[in-house]
């Protein structure tokens, strides 16, 4: 977390005015000489507090600071109305007194910043005109207007900083942000839906006004990512007003500002013979600077499990070694890139059946306790993960929820690492596996835990416990403390990265059945035995309040081969036997099938190995 994430802008605004290179403006040069700037960088808090340099104890440093300025009251308080575009801007401004002000004539400052780059954040550009402001008794005011003569063709974002400074002695009294007359931003409370061949998946969306002015805005839908050989026409998407017509076509909407527009996204399956993931985005753009966007992008999942990668390896792009073996066991994923999106929140993670959460070799102090909080209540509603994290605990000073309670660590050791880690005999995930060489793109330098029950042991090496899986509460877990993407592509089964992440799916594969008097959620079990020959059994569970219900089999094409169930059952658990035949009584040829089980517009699946 940054000091502005940690702070908001309401509390701190920041100038960042640039001494001896080529951003340096005049307006900057003249703030270097009014602070005596020595030493490069220098950090001036309200003019108030002076550090030069801080080293790797900035964050604490600065935050101890700025806490020290915020606990001195300000007698003024500003607010602002205006714009900033690539054209030009104008802001008004008022000083409206709260208290008594003891400060003698203030100076009030305008200065455009604009964000180059994450070097070079909320950079000074253009400095206006300053103006002398006198107040003294509560309740007094003053108005100030200034134009702003944008020249310099910005590439980045604009904000206009208004603060007020007392000269003698140099203190800034108080400082805020323009807001902002034209900004959107979009919601949704679900990303990602599973649906079968020649389904449709409905999902809300909100676009909300923002600014301060009433706007126009233009709402579009697009296509992001197909599987090969899908056309926007084939799996189609579409956009409206609840109760309206579906639109496909740019529309425009208007929205006054602090209102929302209410919208439904659709996506329809016309073609019935393709599984894959689709990833159709909803854009929103403003009218009045269309600079000013917003986006939200919806993962419906065909005849697939739905799966969400949290890339959160500090931008080292580890996630690509997850996409061959992905690729070759059938699944799709979302993949979540954090240094592009952010930090996935519950509602996020809990629109999908499974999260793969991936520190690969970034800095695992980026996964932060807000991102605990959020896996533990996906974890709580029933959802299934994967973490992939070589330093999470040694990122940690000390036990956490999330260690203790859902991994059921009791004590680790940090950073002892090793080449070779085996697996467990018998083990479902790990049973005969030997994973080597643990040092590409990233050496093996994970922690080794100490567990409690019902944490599984699954992987060791001769520094310890390097795997671990835990089923309860109606979810699952496995974590690893060392890097999925250091095992081996192309060793023999089953030591390779694409049969480690096949048992690892199989195994989380939802549990079949909850005890009496709970409510009963759609799921089905890895059939047993798997592979098989000549027959299987299916565990499955009937949902609460479902009318009918259906299992069928498949094979790799889509087709259905063998209907098994086709009629209402109760609630709770349920076994179906499959002896490898289709519906005409004809023994199949070996290869892997598929068990899908539906209820309504619910269904899930699961993949079988016929031998012969």
């Amino acid at each position: 977390m940054t000091l502005q994430e940690e702070f908001g802008d309401d509390q701190l605004v920041n100038i960042y005015w640039h001494v001896s290179d080529s951003y340096q403006i005049p307006g900057g040069s003249a703030r270097a000489s009014l602070y005596g700037v020595g030493g490069i960088p220098e950090v001036d808090f309200d003019a108030v507090i002076k550090v030069i340099g801080a080293g790797g104890s900035s964050y604490g440093v600065y935050q101890s600071h700025i806490l020290t300025r915020l606990a001195v009251e300000t007698p003024v308080i500003i607010t602002s109305t205006g714009y900033v575009t690539d054209g030009g801007g104008t802001v008004t401004a008022t000083f409206k007194a709260v208290d008594t002000v003891t400060h003698g004539p203030m100076t009030a400052q305008f200065v455009v910043v604009e964000e180059m780059s994450p070097s070079y954040p909320w950079s000074a550009r253009e400095v206006a005109t300053p103006a002398t402001v006198n107040l003294s008794a509560a309740g007094d005011s003053a108005v100030v207007t200034r134009d702003f003569d944008i020249a310099w063709g910005p590439e980045g974002e604009m904000r206009v900083v208004i603060f007020l400074e007392d000269p003698s002695p140099w203190e800034i009294v108080n400082a805020a942000l323009m807001p902002d007359p034209f900004s959107v931003e979009m919601a949704t409370t679900l990303y990602a839906k599973e649906i079968g061949y020649l389904e449709t998946a409905t999902y809300p969306a909100t676009v909300e006004n923002v600014g301060t002015a009433d706007d126009v805005i233009t709402v579009s839908i697009a296509q992001d990512i197909l599987p090969d050989g899908v056309g926007p026409t084939d799996w189609e998407a579409s956009f409206r007003e609840p109760g309206g017509s579906w639109l496909t076509d740019p529309t425009e909407f208007t929205v006054d500002a602090g209102e929302e527009l209410a919208l439904e996204v659709r996506f329809i399956d016309n073609i019935g013979t393709t599984a894959g993931m689709a990833l159709t985005t909803l854009h929103a753009q403003s009218g009045g600077n269309p600079g000013r966007m917003a986006e939200t992008a919806f993962s419906t999942f065909v005849e697939t499990p739905s799966l969400l990668l949290v890339a959160d390896d500090s931008g080292w792009g580890f996630h690509t070694y997850w996409e061959e073996p992905l690729s070759d066991l059938g699944l799709s994923a979302r993949v979540w890139v954090t240094d592009e999106i952010g930090r996935p929140d519950v509602d996020v993670l809990s629109s999908y059946w499974t999260v793969l959460w991936t520190n690969g070799g970034g800095n695992a102090f980026d996964l932060t306790y807000e991102d605990e909080d959020a896996m533990t209540a996906y974890l709580d509603g029933g959802g299934n993960l994967y973490l992939s994290s070589m330093n999470y605990l040694s990122s940690r000073t000390g036990m956490t929820t999330m260690i203790s309670d859902y991994l059921h660590i009791s004590s680790w050791t940090d950073d002892v690492g090793a080449f070779v880690v085996e697996g467990v005999t018998g083990d479902e995930i790990s049973d005969g596996m030997v994973l080597t060489s643990l040092y590409y793109p990233v050496a093996n330098s994970g922690d080794a835990m100490v567990l409690n029950s019902p944490a599984e042991t699954i992987f060791t090496s001769t520094a310890g416990i390097q795997g671990l899986k835990v089923a309860e509460g109606g979810h699952k877990i496995v974590f690893t403390t060392f890097p999925y993407e250091a095992v081996s592509l192309t060793d023999p089964d089953p030591s390779n990265r694409t049969t480690l992440l096949a048992r690892i799916m199989d195994w989380l594969a939802p549990m079949a059945g909850v005890e009496e008097g709970e409510i009963h959620r759609l799921a089905i079990a890895p059939n047993f035995p798997n592979p098989f020959n000549p027959v299987t059994k299916i565990a499955y569970t009937v949902p609460s309040g479902a009318e009918r219900v259906t299992l069928t089999v498949h094979d790799v094409s889509g087709r259905v081969v063998c209907s098994l169930v086709d009629e209402a059952l109760p609630a709770g658990p349920a076994l179906a036997v499959w002896d490898g035949k289709d519906d005409a009584g004809h023994r199949l040829a070996s290869g892997v099938y598929f068990a899908r089980v539906s209820a309504g517009s619910e269904s899930a699946f699961t993949k079988m190995t016929l031998l012969k």
